[in-house]
């Protein structure tokens, strides 16, 4: 499988908790849920393509999870977007 593939119910629910469509706290918990079961698939994924398109998803990701932790710099109660940009920063190593 493709790791853009993979990985994109993890990016869908933070680009909706960014855009206030899903509560921080659910999306935390779906986002850790589903980077724990994707993990193992992505380290076989990336030896499945190229290592540029590893590359690009994993930078993309990390884009996604500086997105989230610039988010939560401004917010006193920020532990579900920490929590959020830790999963997706997790994947990303994975991906290397």
């Amino acid at each position: 499988m493709h790791p853009a593939e993979r990985v994109r119910f993890v990016t869908e629910t933070a680009r909706a908790v960014l855009a206030d469509r899903l509560d921080p706290g659910e999306g935390a918990a779906a986002v850790a849920l589903q980077a724990e079961q994707i993990g193992p698939g992505l380290r076989s994924d990336r030896h499945d393509v190229t290592r540029s398109e590893a590359e690009a998803v994993a930078t993309q990701l990390r884009l996604l999870a500086e997105q989230v932790n610039d988010r939560a710099s401004g917010l006193p109660d920020n532990e579900a977007y920490v929590a959020i940009a830790e999963s997706i920063g997790l994947l990303a190593q994975a991906l290397r």
